[in-house]
């Protein structure tokens, strides 16, 4: 029985030596792999959009594609996808559902808590890894210039006579639904609230006059003057330059002062160096004296926050907001 050991010990060996050297080529592999997976970005970088192509949203984020392409801030192409409906949960889904790798990122707004606020969906903000938000604008409420409305005043006092004969623009759930209801309850009066959609959607309401009113940012209230649409009421601490003769809320005695944010998500658990990367990339598109002088004529406060003060925001607006959609999803 020695022996025969002794004679096969040639045999295991070499089994040995061989499965030796697989294992080492294993483990080669592995780190070459590992490598390579740190070389990042190697491919095209998508950046979700929950809304329709021409919105704010989408014309931020298309400002940001540009200008990484164009001052090559990033060595791979940037794609825009815009994947619009349900109130953006389909698009804030897709970006929470996706690979972690830093490949897939979003830019939305302070509905990734409105949206759970109206059980709409279960997830918000803490279920991402939030990149940070690329300033923030001021938030107004807006009429068809020949509008019945001449003022603030003449819109609170008409609906107070007779409630819900306001029509309001809105895209329920989202903050354009909700930030209009914490107006009106400071205000005293009820608002009839009326499906219609995302910013353009709203707007094309206003401007068939299917409805009286929305929710706008300044941005949009730059971009659609022509149009016709005229801000009669800011919520914000101080009348903007853009529009000096609207009051803001505080001045008709509505205390509610809130902005527009746009954030940028990434999947939950998308490594910490990725999202750094990303980020600088982020700020230096804002660094650009091009788009700085950009944002100023959007209205958009120039400024990077990141992710700390990105959950600070959005925890209280999720306190703000919960009480105020509960008395909406229960009338």
């Amino acid at each position: 029985m020695a022996f025969r050991n002794c004679n096969q010990s040639p045999n295991l060996l070499s089994a040995a030596f061989r499965s030796t050297r697989v294992l080492s080529a294993l483990l080669s592999a592995i780190f070459v792999g590992c490598s390579a997976v740190g070389e990042f970005p190697e491919k095209p970088i998508k950046i979700i959009v929950p809304t329709n192509t021409g919105g704010e949203v989408d014309t931020l984020a298309r400002i940001f594609q540009r200008a990484f392409q164009k001052h090559k801030i990033l060595p791979v192409k940037t794609v825009v996808v815009n994947l619009e409906g349900a109130g953006g949960t389909i698009g804030t889904r897709k970006i929470k559902d996706s690979p972690p790798d830093g490949y897939t990122i979003g830019l939305w707004t302070p509905g990734i808590v409105t949206s759970k606020a109206m059980g709409i969906v279960s997830y918000d903000h803490t279920d991402f890894t939030v990149i940070g938000r690329s300033g923030y604008s001021k938030l107004g409420l807006g009429v068809l210039g020949s509008s019945r409305f001449a003022s603030i005043e003449t819109l609170v006092s008409e609906s107070k006579k007779d409630p819900k004969s306001v029509k309001i623009a809105t895209n329920i759930g989202l903050p354009v639904h909700l930030t209009p209801l914490m107006f009106a309850e400071g205000a005293g009066i009820e608002l009839n609230f009326i499906q219609t959609g995302g910013g353009s959607k709203r707007l094309a309401s206003i401007l068939g006059q299917h409805t009286d009113l929305s929710l706008f940012s300044l941005l949009e209230f730059i971009k659609y003057q022509s149009t016709g649409l005229k801000p009669l009421v800011f919520l914000s601490e101080e009348r903007p330059l853009q529009f000096p003769e609207t009051p803001t809320a505080k001045e008709i005695g509505v205390d509610l002062v809130i902005s527009d944010s746009r954030i940028w998500l990434a999947p939950k658990f998308t490594p910490s160096d990725r999202i750094e990367y990303i980020t600088n990339a982020l700020r230096k598109v804002m660094a650009l004296p091009e788009i700085e002088k950009k944002f100023k004529s959007l209205g958009i406060h120039n400024e990077f926050g990141g992710p700390e003060i990105v959950h600070e925001f959005l925890d209280n607006m999720s306190e703000r907001v919960t009480p105020i959609a509960t008395l909406a999803r229960n009338p």
